[in-house]
C-alpha cells in the first residue's frame, strides 16, 4: 500500500526512506457524529495549511438557497487579533487558545451584488437555458428583495456552511468549539465588518488540551421526533 493510500485508509505508522511517518486518516461522518464534543480548552498545536484549506473549501461547497452563498468567513490566526476577538467574545478563552478561529458572517445585501455573477457561473456549468436563468433572476429579486427577515435568511444559509466546516475539521482529526456568545458590535469593530453583514457564529479549530468533555446526553426521540405531523410518534 502506498503512503497516499494509507493516508486515505487509516492512522498508522509507516516507513518511507527509513523515516518514520505518522499517517492520519479522515474520520467517517458517523464516527464524528457519535464522538464529537465541544472543546473546553485548546493546546497550542497548529492547524496545517492544507487542512485549513480543506476545512474552508468544505464550507464554501455547502448548499444554499438559490445558490446565492451569502456567507462571508473571516479566518483569524494572528495571536494579537485573537486576543482582541476574545474580549469581544465575552472573554471565552478558547478564542485566544485555538490557533484558528473562523468567524462566520452573513451578508444581508450580498445577493444584489452577486446575483449576476451566480447566473454567469451557472452558465459556465451548463445551466444556460435562458428561460430558467430569467426565472431565477426574477425569483431571487422578488423573494429576497421583499424578504420579511433577510437577516434570518442569511443566518440559516451561513449556519449550513459553518457547520460543514466544523464536520470537515473533525474529520481531519481536529477539535472544534462553536460559539454564539459574543458582542456583535464589538466583533464587527475588531474585524472591520460592515453594518449590513451579520456576525453569526465563531468556530475555534485546533487540538484538545486536557480531557474531553463528557457527553451531556440527549432528550428522548419521543420528545423531539415526530411522524407526518407535530406530536405524532415516529416509528421505523
Amino acid at each position: 500500500m502506498s503512503v497516499n493510500e494509507m493516508l486515505l485508509s487509516g492512522t498508522t505508522d509507516a516507513l518511507q526512506g527509513g523515516i518514520a511517518l505518522t499517517i492520519r486518516t479522515e474520520k467517517q461522518l458517523a464516527e464524528n457524529v457519535r464522538e464529537r464534543r465541544a472543546t473546553p480548552a485548546f493546546s497550542a498545536s497548529s492547524v496545517h495549511g492544507e487542512d485549513l484549506t480543506k476545512i474552508l473549501q468544505a464550507g464554501l461547497e455547502a448548499p444554499s438557497s438559490y445558490n446565492m452563498q451569502p456567507w462571508r468567513f473571516i479566518v483569524v490566526r494572528d495571536p494579537e487579533q485573537r486576543r482582541r476577538l476574545r474580549v469581544a467574545a465575552m472573554n471565552q478563552e478558547q478564542v485566544e487558545q485555538a490557533p484558528v478561529v473562523i468567524v462566520a458572517c452573513g451578508d444581508t445585501g450580498g445577493w444584489r451584488e452577486d446575483l449576476e455573477e451566480v447566473l454567469r457561473i451557472g452558465r459556465d456549468h451548463g445551466f444556460n437555458e435562458e428561460s430558467r436563468i430569467e426565472r431565477k433572476r426574477k425569483n431571487v429579486s422578488e423573494d429576497l428583495g421583499s424578504h420579511p427577515n433577510i437577516a434570518m435568511w442569511v443566518t440559516k444559509q451561513t449556519m449550513i456552511a459553518a457547520t460543514t466546516m466544523m464536520w470537515m475539521a473533525e474529520a481531519l482529526g481536529y477539535d472544534t468549539g462553536p460559539m454564539e456568545g459574543f458582542y456583535e458590535d464589538q466583533v464587527r469593530e475588531v474585524l472591520g465588518i460592515p453594518e449590513h453583514v451579520r456576525v453569526i457564529f465563531l468556530l475555534a479549530v485546533g487540538h484538545l488540551q486536557g480531557a474531553d468533555g463528557k457527553h451531556p446526553g440527549r432528550l428522548p426521540a419521543s420528545r423531539t421526533l415526530f411522524a407526518e405531523q407535530y406530536g405524532q410518534p415516529f416509528n421505523v
